[in-house]
């Protein structure tokens, strides 16, 4: 039986048309749904209600604190294993699966016991492929080579561009990663044993590249599957909290770059500029950043000067 963790936050909706694609499109393996609410300010309300606990097929999980992605993800992972589960699905409450993507992940597992993690291919709602920037490893020469994508400069790195998002690969044939992107993907049960619990010092973002770290570390492969497919309405998850989510990149960022790459504050420090840079015009458009900005600065300087060798 497959687990499947749907993490929600404030969108109730959008984690009942997540379930509902389910039920429409998944009619070949055998799954149980673990719904992790992470603390939302709006409580359900009577039809939701009526629809996530009368399911057999539902466990709710209500939290009482929101820790982000990844301690919400623990909660529903944990309950999953602790039920035999043999596989564990982690899907973004803004995804809908499409006919048959959960079995054919599940039957690529099956077939690849050497493969620890496999992810779908990836459609944006406007029907574009999303794209696959974690190709290879992601260091800190990588992420200032990717942010110069879009600058004057990116002739300079066309090629690198076409290796980190994976363009040098056959989109129509499976292929290795070095992580696939946390709104959707599956894991084995060993494996899951393995690289869980999630990192939670990360609330938002960065995820993927650490449990790439980890996946390398106990010598499991990542692949990326085309032969399974889902929608990703991108964004609605952090719609609500602009400032917020751009603070926990910065320090989900930091402490990838500090804890796990053993990068110096010195080497890092041209990168906290630029991502600081950005914060500051954003302040002189959006009222939010303005207010945030005191929280920005004590955040995300907590993380930098911290002591990581402990």
């Amino acid at each position: 039986m497959i687990g499947i963790i749907i993490l929600n936050y404030i969108n109730w909706e959008d984690t009942i048309r997540c379930i509902e694609s389910i039920f429409v499109n998944e009619k070949k393996t055998l799954y149980h749904i673990y719904v992790v609410d992470n603390a939302s300010p709006n409580r359900m309300n009577r039809d939701v209600e009526n629809f996530l606990l009368v399911q057999n097929r539902i466990t709710f999980i209500q939290r009482e604190t929101n820790d982000g992605y990844s301690a919400g993800n623990n909660s529903g992972i944990k309950m999953a294993l602790s039920d035999g589960c043999q596989e564990i699905l982690i899907v973004n409450n803004d995804v809908l699966l499409k006919n048959n993507s959960i079995y054919n992940l599940q039957e690529f597992l099956k077939l690849n016991k050497e493969v620890g993690i496999v992810g779908p291919k990836i459609f944006l709602a406007n029907g574009q492929l999303q794209m696959i920037n974690m190709g290879i490893k992601t260091g800190l020469k990588e992420k200032y080579m990717y942010l110069l994508r879009k600058t004057i400069f990116s002739s300079f790195v066309k090629n690198f561009i076409r290796k980190f998002c994976a363009l040098d690969q056959d989109l129509t044939k499976p292929f290795e990663v070095h992580s696939v992107s946390g709104c959707c993907f599956m894991m084995s049960e060993k494996c899951a044993h393995d690289i869980t619990p999630f990192d939670e010092e990360t609330f938002l973002y960065q995820e993927e590249l650490i449990i790439g770290i980890k996946m390398e570390e106990k010598g499991y492969k990542t692949v990326y599957y085309p032969s399974s497919e889902v929608t990703h309405v991108h964004g609605q998850s952090t719609k609500h909290i602009k400032a917020f989510s751009y603070i926990c990149l910065v320090e989900s960022e930091i402490y990838y770059f500090r804890k796990y790459l053993k990068t110096s504050k010195t080497a890092l420090f041209p990168l906290y500029i630029i991502r600081t840079a950005k914060y500051i015009t954003l302040c002189l458009i959006h009222q939010n950043f303005r207010t945030n900005i005191k929280l920005y600065f004590q955040s995300t300087l907590k993380k930098m000067f911290r002591n990581y060798s402990i």
